[in-house]
């Protein structure tokens, strides 16, 4: 797999964040907390979110991403 990117952000402990035009997160061991996606359920208006501890630590998982919330660990924001 040949993944590139032109911005990461770091995320640790007790932070949340995002960068424009996200394209996905890379988990290290350990994290955990919520991902935001980008879709919403028309009928609910609220965005789809998933647990980090669904998401295999150490390999990037391609998603557009609106928020990352980390209670503890790290994830990276990749753009």
């Amino acid at each position: 797999m040949n993944l590139r990117t032109n911005n990461v952000l770091q995320l640790n402990n007790g932070q949340s964040g995002s960068l424009p035009n996200a394209w996905g997160i890379l988990p290290v061991s350990g994290a955990v907390g919520t991902l935001q996606l980008e879709r919403r359920y028309f009928a609910t208006g609220s965005y789809t979110t998933m647990s980090l501890a669904h998401i295999t630590p150490g390999i990037p998982f391609p998603c557009y991403v609106t928020n990352v919330s980390v209670q503890t660990g790290t994830v990276y924001v990749l753009a």
